[in-house]
């Protein structure tokens, strides 16, 4: 996963350059649970609207849609993997059968 952003902020210079390439980026991201998928890790790749000049420096990640409960518990766990200048792996396990989930992202150069 990214880096959280207090650590980024305490151990990184902010410098002209970073601050106009491209900074923030944001979307939406949908991982779907086929039959037979509740309680696996399932993977989405995202691509960044615009590339970055090399893999950004903090990429969060958060569930957008409301998490159901089935048969009272549901753990639900996902995380960024693989980040690039161009995108990452979104990876979310769900424990129980759900169609779809919306995750929200965001990058920082």
């Amino acid at each position: 996963m990214g880096v959280p952003a207090t650590k980024w902020l305490a151990g990184m210079r902010i410098t002209a350059e970073r601050l106009a390439a491209r900074d923030d980026q944001s979307g939406i991201a949908l991982v779907t649970w086929t039959s037979g998928t509740a309680g696996q890790w399932v993977e989405v790749s995202v691509t960044f609207p615009l590339p970055y000049p090399s893999a950004p420096t903090v990429v969060q990640v958060t569930p957008q849609s409301s998490i159901p409960a089935v048969g009272g518990s549901t753990t639900l766990m996902w995380g960024a993997s693989g980040v690039s200048a161009t995108g990452f792996t979104l990876r979310a396990f769900r424990s129980t059968a759900i169609s779809n989930q919306q995750f929200g992202w965001s990058a920082r150069f």
